[in-house]
């Protein structure tokens, strides 16, 4: 999996995977659910990659302590890549 690649869960729903984060040799991504017409909506999650077997599989990461570092983390990378764009 990696950033601006479109995944189908298994329920049919499609997401694309926005940024990208390790934590503890566990790869995160944050994920916007796409439309029937491939547009973004206003519902995002947190993956967590799996790969066991040759295969790859998600999570969706509801835990709390992982979550805040990832916000912490997403937060650092957006005021790093366009704090000079405003002035």
């Amino acid at each position: 999996m990696k950033v601006d690649e479109i995944i189908d869960l298994e329920n049919g729903t499609s997401y694309l995977l926005l940024l990208d984060s390790k934590i503890d040799n566990n790869n995160y991504f944050l994920a916007v659910r796409l439309d029937a017409n491939e547009e973004p909506t206003n519902d995002y999650i947190v993956l967590k990659e799996i790969n066991e077997n040759n295969e790859t599989y998600t999570q969706k990461v509801t835990d709390p302590i992982i979550l805040s570092k990832l916000i912490a983390e997403y937060s650092l990378d957006y005021e790093e890549d366009y704090k000079g764009e405003e002035a």
